[in-house]
């Protein structure tokens, strides 16, 4: 439950960083550096919950190593060149919102 509150806050920073890009707005460095921290901490405490046994998160875990990924190719990239490539923005949101919508589902619905 702790997990779905801290990607709660994580995907409401995320829609606001998004927002600014697609508004052509720079984004607070270090907002972005909180998401991203606040992400790893929710995938470290998935990661806690499948260590106690929870087996129906394994997915999340596995959404959340390609979220991360993408998440740092942006942030590369924006770095490098100062844009972010649109289709890899949607492709993080995407998928993240389909990590969190599991991730919700799980808390919902117990075992």
């Amino acid at each position: 439950m702790f997990a779905l509150l801290v990607f709660t806050l994580v995907a409401i920073m995320g829609l606001f960083l998004a927002v600014d890009h697609f508004k052509g707005r720079p984004s607070d460095r270090q907002f972005a550096v909180a998401h991203a921290i606040l992400a790893v901490i929710g995938s470290a405490l998935v990661i806690l919950d499948a260590l106690q046994g929870d087996t129906r998160v394994f997915i999340n875990i596995g959404l959340a190593v390609v979220i991360i990924a993408l998440g740092l190719v942006l942030s590369i990239r924006k770095h490098k060149t100062g844009v972010a490539p649109k289709g890899i923005l949607f492709a993080h949101a995407a998928l993240a919102v389909v990590c969190y919508l599991i991730l919700g589902y799980f808390v919902v619905v117990p075992n």
